[in-house]
């Protein structure tokens, strides 16, 4: 019979297995939102290429959508395309390759390749959206839409499946542009999701104007306002996944056209509600077995080595056996990480909100004032933009509360 480890050796031993296992899980980017929030935006966008290039892999989808969003807003719409729709593709494979799963569930849930919750492949699927109607094909963009609803679908509690307003509209607005005969039907949808959202504890209005004519406007005009919810790990064991929400001042906008006030936009997503109800419910149950387990494995391991060092003198093949389970135990339980996966899509917007308005073909100039929670505007997020509306079609734009270089010149 082998004489055991000296006990300097056994936790030596331990010691490096944890490192070892601790070593599998991918960390956050630490992305710089201070930055972000200021206005910074080819100095994210610098940061998150640079993570998408030499960072860990398992955050590359993540990291993707950061810069695609920056890119987005400098302007580089092509670029941005790319880069969501790249996002998307990792996103949207939601197998996992059998020892991405067994790493998950035996180690760090962050040992495996980011997707993102529910609410972020709806999102990711938004901006996809907005990217094809860019550059003039509303087809794929409707195909986007609808692969955001089927996302926004993708929980195990039923009660709060597809009640994204935004992506039902959008899915219509984009068929009445194609000439497809369902826009009424997605309209519809649009108005049962943001019913049903409020209901259970969404912001916004009980009834939008903007989704009761919503095929209304040939300028629409889509505000994100905000930052969107960070994702925690809470419990004993940090085995749950929590958000909370991110102070910004910016809670609406207001706009004018060329100088005449023509209202407030309205929300057609809270992110903040569909993170609380979407996120991260297909790890949770694992997360609590693997905490029940983790405590079980420590204590009845520390109770058997106790229990082999008490008879090891009067029953050696006794304490032996003792020594081997609890041994074995004790080692499974240090092992067994319970932590919550907090990886997520920092940047997004708190909410999406829209106006729609008819105005004449030709040149105009938009300005939207951001508001905070009292109603008073927000004096560096304030944004010009000359637009052109087309005689026939429509025209879309997409601005953030962020502080942004005017693109037009001072109203006089």
């Amino acid at each position: 019979m082998g004489r055991p480890l000296p006990s300097r050796l056994r936790g030596g031993a331990a010691a490096a297995l944890c490192l070892l296992a601790a070593g599998c899980a991918a960390s956050p980017p630490a992305v710089p939102l201070r930055e972000f929030a200021a206005g910074e935006l080819e100095s994210v966008r610098s940061f998150a290429a640079a993570e998408a290039a030499e960072g860990a892999a398992e955050n590359l989808a993540l990291v993707l959508n950061v810069q695609a969003q920056c890119e987005l807003l400098l302007g580089q719409d092509d670029a941005a395309r790319a880069n969501f729709v790249r996002a998307g593709q990792i996103m949207g494979s939601w197998a996992t390759g059998s020892g991405e799963a067994a790493a998950a569930i035996l180690g760090s849930e962050s040992s495996k390749t980011w997707k993102g919750d529910p609410y972020e492949k709806a999102m990711n699927a938004f901006y996809i959206a907005w990217c094809f109607l860019q550059k003039g094909e509303p087809d794929n963009a409707r195909a986007a839409c609808k692969r955001g609803i089927l996302a926004d679908a993708e929980v195990g509690d039923e009660r709060f499946q597809a009640d994204n307003a935004l992506l039902f509209w959008m899915a219509g607005r984009m068929s009445r542009l194609m000439g497809s005969g369902d826009a009424a039907d997605f309209f519809k949808e649009s108005q049962q999701a943001h019913r049903f959202a409020i209901e259970h504890g969404a912001r916004g209005e009980p009834v939008a104007p903007l989704l009761a004519d919503p095929a209304r406007g040939n300028l629409v005009v889509l505000c994100e306002c905000g930052m969107g919810p960070e994702k925690y790990a809470d419990g004993a064991q940090h085995e749950l996944a929590r958000f909370r929400s991110r102070f910004h001042p910016a809670v609406r906008a207001q706009l004018s056209i060329d100088g005449k006030p023509v209202g407030p936009t309205s929300l057609l997503v809270d992110v903040d509600y569909q993170a609380r109800t979407l996120g991260g419910t297909a790890m949770e149950g694992i997360r609590k077995g693997k905490a029940v387990f983790k405590t079980a494995s420590i204590v009845a391991g520390s109770v058997l080595l106790d229990q082999a060092t008490s008879s090891l003198a009067n029953h050696r093949e006794a304490a032996k056996t003792q020594a081997i389970v609890g041994g074995a135990l004790l080692l499974a339980g240090i092992l067994t990480s319970t932590s919550a996966d907090v990886r997520h899509w920092p940047t997004l917007p708190s909410s999406v909100q829209a106006i729609m308005l008819d105005v004449p073909p030709g040149p105009h100039r938009i300005e939207v004032e951001f508001l905070d929670a009292s109603g008073r505007g927000i004096p560096d997020m304030r944004q010009l933009r000359d637009v052109v509306v087309p005689a026939t079609g429509e025209c879309w734009q997409l601005f953030r509360s962020l502080p942004m270089p005017a693109t037009a010149s001072p109203l006089p």
